[in-house]
């Protein structure tokens, strides 16, 4: 009787344990996963999510993985030679309309290890990075009001005017944006140290040939700093170019 108890119980545990496990995997109702052919040109790769729909357009994996886990695409390391050149369009539809941006992401994950056959591993290491600081003056971004619809838009300077640009207009949006678009420009990660959590309206003017990077960051009041930092890494073990639909 003790035994036939001890099984039970045992069979118990296990049933807990599998129960468990399948609530961690989140999958989308349905997706698609398309390559891009020919590849598109030098663009901002967003992950875009609005009622429960997500949709990422002509993304190389390693900023597909980087979008899934949330980390910029500089601390993705390893993966295929195709990682940084093939181009994909997904186009996914999770069960609600209210999941958050961290189910997607966790449903975005579940979808690179079913259709890219993705396997992944974590790393700490030390490596050379930037730390983006406030400058002396202080910050200069303006706190977004409560209300105000989050966006980001790229535009192009006139020959009007002083310098005419590009720039980036950020509304509503969080610091980390930024962050990660200067991980990407300056090819090593920027670790985040200005302790501004909020959102924030601003305006960044991507240098011309004769403006450096590090005065751009600087009229917003922050400023980088080249230093060698422990971060964490994602290390791309395995990964094959998807099927078709």
């Amino acid at each position: 009787m003790i035994c036939m108890m001890r099984l039970w119980i045992a069979g118990l545990a296990v049933a807990a344990q599998v129960s468990i496990f399948a609530a961690q995997v989140s999958t989308f109702d349905a997706a698609s996963v398309k390559p891009v052919n020919p590849p598109a040109g030098p663009h901002v790769v967003a992950l875009i999510v609005n009622h429960g729909r997500l949709n990422i357009e002509a993304a190389e994996l390693r900023q597909i993985v980087g979008l899934a886990y949330a980390v910029q695409r500089v601390r993705v390391l390893g993966g295929p030679g195709w990682a940084d050149s093939d181009q994909f369009d997904i186009a996914a539809i999770a069960d609600s309309a209210d999941a958050t941006r961290d189910e997607i992401r966790s449903m975005l994950q579940t979808l690179l290890a079913e259709r890219f056959q993705l396997v992944l591993h974590r790393e700490t290491k030390e490596i050379s990075a930037y730390s983006l600081v406030l400058a002396e003056t202080g910050s200069k971004l303006k706190v977004a009001a409560p209300d105000r619809k989050s966006g980001m838009i790229d535009t192009a300077g006139t020959s009007g005017e002083p310098r005419g640009e590009e720039r980036t207009v950020f509304e509503a949006s969080p610091l980390k944006v930024l962050v990660n678009m200067l991980a990407n420009t300056l090819g090593s990660p920027v670790v985040d140290k200005t302790g501004l959590d909020g959102l924030y309206d601003y305006t960044f003017e991507w240098p011309d040939a004769g403006s450096p990077l590090f005065a751009c960051v600087e009229q917003l009041g922050l400023k980088l700093e080249a230093k060698k930092e422990v971060v964490e890494v994602l290390v791309m073990d395995h990964a094959e170019r998807p099927s078709a639909n």
